[in-house]
């Protein structure tokens, strides 16, 4: 009897401590966790409403901002990301100096889009200086310095790259045309030769005029639009082609910069080669031959 009576005891305590749990409500999830778990899902609209939510709630919530911010960015909706990353990183403090650096280098992006290197630069610089264990933030910054014609110091961007993600082929290749176009510039100015002035020399001085789409950079992502198929509804995915522009503003070159696969590189290249003539940069009044990089956006492949 004392056996059973022990056992009943037994089940009375747990069916308690049951029913005591059941009592214990479930934590919610806030706006904040929505709009994260949205973004995760790659969500972007519906992240950027949970966001609003949370920032309704407080303003200064420095990572709803970000991930408002970083969901306008993918988006396509550059000019209205860029602040909203800017003010984010303002409030994220040093003891979250990891999503800090995230944050400047969403803004990285956004700055490039809108065609502003020289703040791009500051701030890859800046989310390096909070995180340097990421091999994607010197890639970014080697393209920036090649581009402005810093060689040297888009090697040594490259060779960072590379110490941190030994498996990047695409970065291994663009350090090696960057060490071939530095020799071939060494060569070249060796005892006073004259070199062609192009847009990778000239970026930082007085007198460049960058070419020009016909209507301006909207039109020029409306037209790749049409082709790619892509809209700000739907989650992007970017192929980077930098593309040669001679002096009668023909594109006669195009390279894949940054690929995705194959295919959608094939197509990228395709849009970028039959793109209508440009107005052609000019250098002090001349026209000149000059490379500009373009981001060409598709749907999302679906998985």
């Amino acid at each position: 009897m004392k056996t059973r009576i022990t056992i009943i005891a037994v089940l009375l305590m747990a069916m308690t401590a049951t029913t005591a749990l059941a009592r214990v409500p479930r934590k919610q999830p806030t706006a904040l966790d929505k709009g994260m778990m949205a973004y995760d899902k790659e969500q972007y609209e519906e992240a950027i409403r949970w966001m609003d939510e949370a920032l309704a709630q407080n303003a200064d919530n420095g990572i709803a901002l970000a991930y408002k911010g970083a969901s306008l960015r993918l988006l396509d909706r550059m000019a209205e990301a860029e602040p909203v990353l800017a003010r984010a990183a303002q409030l994220i403090d040093d003891t979250n100096s990891t999503t800090r650096a995230w944050v400047h280098h969403e803004r990285f992006y956004a700055l490039v889009s809108l065609g502003d290197t020289v703040q791009a630069m500051r701030e890859i610089d800046l989310a390096i200086a909070d995180n340097d264990r990421k091999a994607q933030y010197f890639r970014n910054r080697g393209v920036i310095h090649s581009e402005r014609g810093n060689l040297e110091e888009a090697i040594a961007d490259y060779d960072r790259a590379i110490a941190l993600d030994p498996g990047d082929e695409q970065v291994k290749a663009m350090r090696d045309e960057t060490a071939q176009y530095l020799e071939k510039y060494n060569q070249a100015t060796a005892g006073g030769a004259v070199v062609v002035v192009t847009e990778r020399e000239v970026t930082e001085k007085d007198g460049l005029v960058k070419p020009q789409f016909p209507g301006g950079m909207d039109a020029l992502r409306e037209h790749i639009y049409k082709k790619t198929g892509w809209t700000s509804a739907k989650a992007p995915v970017s192929v980077m082609v930098e593309v040669t522009i001679d002096k009668t503003g023909r594109v006669t070159n195009a390279v894949v910069s940054k690929g995705v696969d194959p295919k959608l590189d094939k197509k990228a290249l395709d849009i970028c080669r039959k793109l209508p003539n440009f107005v052609p940069a000019t250098f002090e009044g001349k026209p000149v031959e000059t490379t500009m990089t373009i981001p060409v956006r598709f749907p999302k492949p679906k998985k």
